[in-house]
């Protein structure tokens, strides 16, 4: 395991609620479908996202997404405090991205 605290196997049932963790299941048979040897016994899904890594939150205007103070300051993903793993922070990422991007087209 090239994580060094090590992992603790255990059924998605034992750690996520019902209505979460049958939505997983159906969701990994249905996508086994789509691409072969996804959905295998070997499979390993890592850890749950929550939002309890970033111990601080780096305040950011809701319409610019820009600090409130700094300007052109776009505090995102996980060390901001607006994610909680890679892909909530991908998708803040994006987000900010996106935004960026108009704002350059709009100069």
């Amino acid at each position: 395991c090239s994580y060094l605290p090590g992992l603790h196997s255990s059924s998605l049932k034992n750690v996520l609620p019902p209505f979460i963790y049958m939505s997983l299941q159906k969701a990994f048979q249905e996508f086994g479908k789509k691409m072969k040897g996804y959905y295998t016994n070997e499979a390993v899904v890592v850890a749950t996202e929550s939002r309890t890594s970033s111990p601080v939150r780096i305040p950011r205007d809701a319409e610019t997404l820009q600090h409130p103070q700094v300007q052109l300051l776009f505090p995102c993903a996980e060390g901001a405090g607006y994610a909680g793993g890679i892909v909530s922070a991908a998708m803040d990422g994006e987000r900010i991205a996106a935004w960026l991007a108009a704002l350059w087209n709009r100069s």
